[in-house]
């Protein structure tokens, strides 16, 4: 299992759907896993004063959500066996949508680069 598109397992679903707590208990039973993007930018912004908030600028938050799951992507290439993603670059696309915002070129090159399994975990909502 060398590719990363049999290595790495999406997780993905609404929010309070318990992606996170699915994700925590993969990574207490051995396995590797990521950080969700959303939570960790809002963090950091509020922490900040900055403004790349869902709730202030859904598109300058979608370009960090961008940033830093292709960032988790590329980080999890030096892991070895099945890497679990709470989250990944395609959902940069469905929140995007999601807030009525158009889904700009690079996100979907983004998509098509930057592979995962084809099975894919969606947490019920």
């Amino acid at each position: 299992m060398r590719d990363p598109e049999e290595r790495f397992v999406g997780v993905t679903g609404g929010p309070g759907s318990g992606k996170s707590t699915l994700i925590e208990a993969l990574a207490a039973a051995g396995h590797a896993t990521t950080t969700e993007a959303g939570r960790a930018i809002i963090r950091d912004q509020v922490a900040i004063g900055g403004p790349a908030l869902p709730w202030l600028d859904p598109a300058a938050f979608a370009a960090l959500m961008l940033s830093f799951e292709m960032r988790s992507h590329d980080l999890a290439r030096t892991a070895t066996g099945l890497v679990f993603f709470d989250r990944g670059v395609p959902d940069v696309a469905g929140y995007l949508r999601l807030t009525g915002l158009p889904v700009p070129d690079h996100v979907e090159r983004a998509i098509e680069r930057f592979r995962y399994r084809r099975e894919v975990f969606v947490a019920p909502a």
